[in-house]
């Protein structure tokens, strides 16, 4: 990069995949100089990696991905992020397995397997199955329409989202109207509703669409980021410094710079030290942005609206290394959904009940069987939960916040352990070491309101706010990350990519799509050298 000029020419806030993607998709196919600044002492947002003594390491995000393997804009994305550096594992041809009581079914990879194991355990509803698939693809294929949001001229969005009219009413209702309206069963409906948690609302609450996008993005199976899902991450910043960018960790934005007309000129950090540069891009979430980071007096006629939103799904997570494999106990490296009833807007409105020692829901994976370059045995367990149900401890400080909290943890983390067992019997006497993180814990590292997890919950109304779009109001800034699309780390990711579209132009996704096919063909022609020079 010598003869560049000092400066950056765009600030990322925040590391998330979001807000890599966005960075090093400027850099890569514009040769922009992108600073991104992450408040954390380390890189990638969800999609870090922490560890403990013995070699323990657990992801605290990243649990599987789809489609990463497909040909398709998803991979693309991914690979020229990652400059084609990151090797996937893909999880066992029976990815998930959903437990009810007196009642199991396995989600195997493959949307027509899927579908034919479906019927063949119900085979009344081979119709209404048939029809679930339909309306799914269809109901996905509005998240394009979203997506043109701030990306393509309203003449044109206006035009394509007329042609989407029942792909929009299928998307904009409530996965439980799509469930009541077509479904008798209630062991069909507790299957096709079980993974709510992916996307943070259950069936009475979520957008069709939320349901329909997660559920086709896990169609052809499951795939775990060789070496964590800190690999994504630390990638993404290889490129980043390759092409003259720089990430800072410990460097947290307190406020988004504006110059006299009201367009962003940089970021305050909370050191006081200013940084400038012409666009400022927000991978810090819809709330954070808005409501913290710009300035009050900016107009934003959406600020109270955005403000009176209600949180969206907050979570304990059960971190343990253990002594031995859990192939030991028959564990492949398949998720585990276990839920106490069929009705999955019940077990939503009882998660509180963890706070007494009662679990209802729970979702078990075992990162170490995902992932060949893990050095010891791990499981992780999660389970919903109101991040409003610890404002008691609000201004405590992490890993500080005294014996009536620990003593909480302690009762939770015995009833979550205690449901595992109940279902994988024996993983408690291979457990040598055990933690707890609760929404505080969220909301400390991420700045998340209240802990939550997945950004602006994910109802029909939240797809419908035309704020909620990489292109804000204030000139020279963006969004990026899952408000401005949709959750995940695909969501994020696809996000990153509109956002660079939006700045650099549509061209953005051609070279995209480009970068990643010369990255895999150099990668194809590495390997035949390789290949050679070892025969």
């Amino acid at each position: 990069m010598a003869g560049k000029p000092k400066g950056w020419d765009a600030i990322v806030i925040g590391s998330g995949i979001g807000g890599l993607t966005a960075a090093v998709l400027l850099a890569r196919l514009y040769g922009k100089r992108v600073l991104v600044l992450e408040r954390h002492y380390r890189a990638g947002g969800f999609t870090h990696v922490f560890s403990r003594r013995g070699g323990y390491r657990w992801d605290v995000g990243v649990h599987y991905v789809g489609e990463v393997c497909q040909p398709g804009l998803s991979r693309d994305v991914l690979e020229a992020v990652t400059g084609g550096e990151v090797r996937w594992q893909k999880m066992p041809e029976g990815y998930d397995r959903l437990i009810f009581p007196d009642f199991e079914f396995t989600v195997r990879a493959g949307r027509e397997r899927f579908k034919s194991d479906l019927k063949a355990v119900f085979p009344r509803e081979a119709g209404v199955i048939d029809c679930y698939f339909r309306d799914v693809r269809l109901a996905a294929s509005y998240i394009g329409v979203v997506g043109m949001r701030g990306t393509a001229p309203e003449t044109v969005r206006r035009l394509v989202e007329t042609l989407k009219g029942r792909a929009r009413r299928l998307a904009l209702s409530t996965t439980g109207s799509w469930l009541d309206r077509h479904v008798s069963d209630e062991r069909l409906k507790a299957v096709l509703g079980a993974r709510w948690g992916d996307y943070g609302l259950p069936p009475s609450e979520s957008a069709f669409l939320a349901h329909a996008v997660i559920t086709q993005h896990y169609f052809e199976g499951g795939y775990y980021p060789v070496g964590s899902a800190s690999a994504l991450a630390e990638a993404a910043q290889r490129q980043l410094e390759a092409m003259g960018g720089e990430l800072r960790v410990r460097a947290e934005a307190a406020r988004i710079l504006l110059d006299p007309s009201g367009r962003a000129r940089g970021v305050r950090l909370a050191t006081g030290e200013e940084i400038v540069a012409p666009v400022v891009i927000s991978d810090a979430g819809a709330r954070n942005t808005f409501l913290r980071l710009l300035p009050d007096d900016v107009s934003l006629p959406f600020r109270e609206e955005l403000r009176q939103t209600p949180a969206g799904m907050a979570h304990l997570s059960l971190y343990l290394g253990l002594s031995q494999s859990p192939e030991t106990l028959g564990i492949r490296g398949e998720n585990l959904w276990i839920h106490d009833s069929f009705d999955q807007d019940g077990i939503w409105s009882r998660r509180n009940e963890i706070l007494d020692g009662k679990v209802s829901q729970l979702y078990v994976s075992f990162p170490s069987l995902k992932d060949p370059a893990a050095k010891q045995h791990t499981a992780e367990v999660v389970t919903a939960v109101e991040g409003a149900a610890f404002t008691r401890w609000e201004g405590t400080h992490w890993m500080k916040r005294g014996p009536e909290y620990e003593a909480l943890k302690e009762k939770m983390k015995a009833a979550i352990l205690a449901e595992v067992e109940q279902h994988v019997p024996g993983l408690s006497s291979l457990v040598a070491w055990s933690e707890l993180s609760t929404p505080l814990s969220t909301e400390h590292f991420t700045a998340h309101p209240q802990g939550e997890i997945y950004g602006i919950p994910a109802t029909p109304k939240r797809f419908t706010k035309s704020y909620l779009q990489v292109k804000t109001p204030v000139p020279g800034l963006y969004l990026t990350g899952a408000d401005a699309l949709i959750l995940g780390v695909m969501g994020a990711a696809r996000a990153g990519l509109l956002c660079a579209a939006a700045i650099a132009g549509p061209l953005t996704f051609w070279k995209t799509a480009a970068a990643a096919r010369r990255l895999r063909s150099a990668k194809g022609s590495t390997a035949a050298a390789t290949s050679l020079s070892t025969a």
